[in-house]
């Protein structure tokens, strides 16, 4: 949010409607604040625009080869359509996220895992073990996206145990695969993705 023009945001009344009717499909919920809270939040969140902008320091072209070449990325995410299913939609990554949080997702990826990316441990009675991501469940059924990006859909008859690993991620961490000047270069391609494609 520390932006001066915000994607869903770029006025004070679309602002307004983003912070009351959240945001379909994305992290935002929508929230009810009696009017005059309304305001003063979204005078709030215009003050955080207003906040220096960090730096970028890598290229974002060379970030771009990076994401599809060494780092793997399309492997499991997707950019405007193209890519996996496995992790989180990243079309517009840049004008969601600031750069310290690209950096340490890609540093530290089990430090924030995103919502509806949880991870499970699913054992069949055959003794197969199925890591992945949990895509839905329900009283009888459970769907998971394996880490080869496969979805699998399970009765749970068919499962001995279900683990639910909070706080694990099937993202690895960049720091012994990525260059320093490799990593900014990734978080500097990222940072320019703002959902205009």
């Amino acid at each position: 949010m520390a932006r001066p023009r915000l994607l869903h945001a770029p006025d004070d009344t679309a602002l307004l409607g983003v912070i009351e009717n959240g945001i379909p499909d994305k992290e935002m919920p929508a929230h009810w604040f009696a009017p005059n809270e309304l305001r003063q939040l979204a005078a709030y969140v215009r003050t955080l625009g207003r906040a220096e902008q960090q730096k970028i320091v890598g290229d974002p072209r060379r970030g771009s080869n990076l994401y599809a070449g060494k780092g793997n990325c399309s492997r499991c995410h997707t950019i405007g359509g193209h890519g996996g299913a496995l992790g989180p939609d990243l079309t517009d990554i840049g004008a969601r996220r600031s750069v310290s949080y690209l950096k340490e997702s890609l540093l530290e990826p089990e430090a924030a895992v995103p919502e509806g990316f949880m991870q499970l441990l699913a054992i069949t009675r055959d003794g197969q073990k199925i890591t992945g991501v949990r895509v839905n469940e329900d009283t009888f059924t459970v769907q998971i996206r394996d880490l080869s990006d496969n979805l699998r859909s399970f009765f749970r008859s068919e499962l001995t145990k279900i683990t639910y690993e909070s706080g694990k991620s099937p993202m690895p961490s960049y720091k012994n695969i990525l260059t320093p000047a490799e990593l900014n270069d990734l978080v500097a391609y990222l940072d320019s993705l703002r959902g205009d494609l």
